[in-house]
Order: structure tokens, then C-alpha cells, then sequence
């Protein structure tokens, strides 16, 4: 009996047949990971010489179908577009991925929302960017002249005084879309393998004068930022939102961040003052993880938050009101 063409090359049907399984298996593999897992639905970044890097304008990106991340006009996590050259009734958020929420928040969830919902007659955005530090705030905010707001408010975790000024160079964030999903995971492999090479700096164990420099520089930054933003008719607000494990071990604030705050005569809000009252079982339920909220700790972080600007839109009503009527008896 003659043989068939496959019999004939039974080593190049094999390879052939893994070949078509392997394929498919990417294919299949794709599909899932893009389906389930909204791999190869990324954020996309722009790169920045002076301010390292944050959001491109006009998106909206979705892992999950309600986990949606829409930016605006201006690179904001907000549901509407704004104006750059009216200010007027319009509140800023900035900072870290804290303030950014990440992918797994909505933008409906963030605490900068929340707040706007309390707050209908003020436009709110979020200007957080995954991996800032105070520098790189500082310079998106002061050298590049960014005032399309009212009020700004910033929160940072103790760490963002000591990451200097981040770029987006070993990064694992997009500058273009993914051709396809497993792209995304392949990048992703590569930069832990990056981190083994070229590990994070452990601040930690830096020496007392080190970490002094580093955060003295962060906080010169910082008081730099709040004198511009104020010699600009801009209310400015800052937060230092701490750890999970600051809160569930009742630890001190970092001695070398508050004493230098304090030296510059920076106003700053401990989240962590005006959360004594909640449980061990609250407190964890506020975290995705150590640093980063839930939707609950967004919520909590909103009504700390929310009491401070109701403060500040008193005062720019009441004088408001005066001016206005200082207008009305020139005209009598």
C-alpha cells in the first residue's frame, strides 16, 4: 500500500502539527488574555524632558467593563473636558498612583470624583500619575505653568519625597498601544527581569545625611510649588496619605520628611490624624494594597479630604459676595 505524504515525512508533519498547536495556542492564549484579563488595554503615556511623563489626552481604556479610565482633553481622569483658560470653579487633584486610582478603579471611585459629587457646581480632575514623585508634580505644575484650576490639592505617600524625579525610561508603561495582547504580559516578564538586573534603590538603607538631601530637595520642590500656586490667586492643599501598616501599627510619621516640612513652613494634612476611629478590619478593608486604596479607602480619603475644600469654597464665596457688593455701591 503506498504510503501517504504524511507517512513518507512523519518529522516534518510532526513539527507542522506543533507548529499549528503552538499558533493556536497563542492565538487562543491572546484572545483570553485580552477577553478576560483586558491585556493589551493600556493607558498610554507621552514622555517629557521636564516633567518625566504622564497621561495622553482623549482616552478612554477599559480592563474590565466597569473599570473604566477616561482622560480628558488636558490629561485628566475626568468626565468632562476642560477649558485651560478659565479656572474659574474647578478643583485639581495631584499626585501618585494613589491619587491616580490605577486600572481597577473607575474614575466614578476615585476620591477625587467623590469629592466632586459633593461638590456640583465645581468641575473636578485628577492629574495623578502612576510612579510620580513630588518632583516630577513640581515641575509639571510650576514649569510648565499648568492653571487651569481653582484649587489644587496634592497627595503624597512618605515615598514620593524620596523618588526624585521619575522619567519613563525602565518604566513598564506605553507610549503605543499593544499590537496585541500578550505583548503586554511579554513586556511585563521583561521589566521583573529588568528589576533583578537593575533593582529598585532601597532608600531605607540609606544613611541620616542621604535621606536628609534626598527629601530636602523634595521639599524645597514642594514649598516652591505652594508659593507659586498662591502667588498665582491658586488655593493649594497638601495630604500625605500613609501605608496600611502605618495605620495597623500606629507607627510615626517619617521624623526626617516632618521636620524639613515643618523648617519650610509647609501647611500639610496626616490623613492618618482623622482616621484614629477606624477598626483593624476598616483599615484593611480601605487597601488594594500597601500603599494603594480600595474603593472603600477612596471613599474615606474623600470625606477627609471633602471637609478641608468645603472650607476654602466658603471663603471664596463670602468674598465673592463682598466684591460683588463693593461693585453695586460704586454703581449707586
Amino acid at each position: 500500500m503506498k504510503q501517504s505524504i504524511f507517512e513518507q515525512h512523519p518529522n516534518i508533519t510532526l513539527f507542522t502539527v506543533v507548529c499549528f498547536l503552538f499558533v493556536g495556542a497563542v492565538i487562543f492564549a491572546n484572545y483570553i488574555g485580552g477577553g478576560l484579563f483586558g491585556l493589551g488595554k493600556v493607558v498610554l503615556y507621552d514622555a517629557n524632558p521636564i516633567y518625566g511623563y504622564r497621561a495622553q489626552p482623549n482616552q478612554v481604556v477599559a480592563r474590565k467593563p466597569h473599570r473604566v479610565v477616561k482622560i480628558n482633553n488636558l490629561g485628566l481622569r475626568a468626565e468632562q473636558d476642560w477649558d485651560p483658560n478659565d479656572f474659574n470653579h474647578k478643583i485639581l487633584f495631584l499626585g501618585d498612583s494613589v491619587t491616580y486610582g490605577g486600572s481597577y478603579i473607575s474614575n466614578e471611585q476615585l476620591f477625587s470624583s467623590l469629592v466632586g459629587k459633593k461638590i456640583p457646581t465645581y468641575l473636578v480632575g485628577n492629574a495623578g500619575v502612576n510612579g510620580w514623585g513630588v518632583n516630577n508634580v513640581h515641575a509639571f505644575i510650576k514649569e510648565m505653568e499648568f492653571l487651569p484650576a481653582q484649587v489644587y490639592v496634592t497627595m503624597f505617600p512618605e515615598g514620593d519625597f524620596y523618588r526624585g524625579l521619575n522619567r519613563i525610561g525602565g518604566q513598564p508603561f506605553w507610549t503605543r498601544k499593544p499590537h496585541y495582547a500578550l505583548e503586554e504580559l511579554s513586556q511585563f516578564f521583561i521589566y521583573k527581569i529588568h528589576l533583578k538586573k537593575t533593582p529598585v534603590i532601597d532608600f531605607s538603607a540609606s544613611n541620616a545625611p542621604e535621606k536628609t538631601k534626598i527629601v530636602e530637595i523634595a521639599v524645597r520642590n514642594l514649598k516652591d510649588l505652594d508659593d507659586y500656586l498662591k502667588q498665582n490667586d491658586r488655593d493649594h492643599l497638601i495630604y500625605i496619605s500613609p501605608s496600611q501598616s502605618q495605620l495597623l501599627q500606629n507607627s510615626e510619621e517619617d521624623k526626617i520628611i516632618k521636620d524639613l516640612l515643618q523648617k519650610h513652613g509647609l501647611q500639610v494634612v496626616y490623613i492618618k490624624d482623622h482616621l484614629q476611629h477606624l477598626t483593624k478590619k476598616d483599615i484593611k478593608e480601605c487597601y488594594h494594597d500597601e500603599i494603594h486604596l480600595s474603593a472603600k479607602g477612596h471613599q474615606v480619603w474623600a470625606d477627609v479630604i471633602f471637609k478641608d475644600i468645603e472650607n476654602v469654597i466658603q471663603v471664596h464665596e463670602k468674598e465673592s459676595i463682598l466684591v460683588q457688593k463693593e461693585h453695586e455701591n460704586k454703581n449707586t
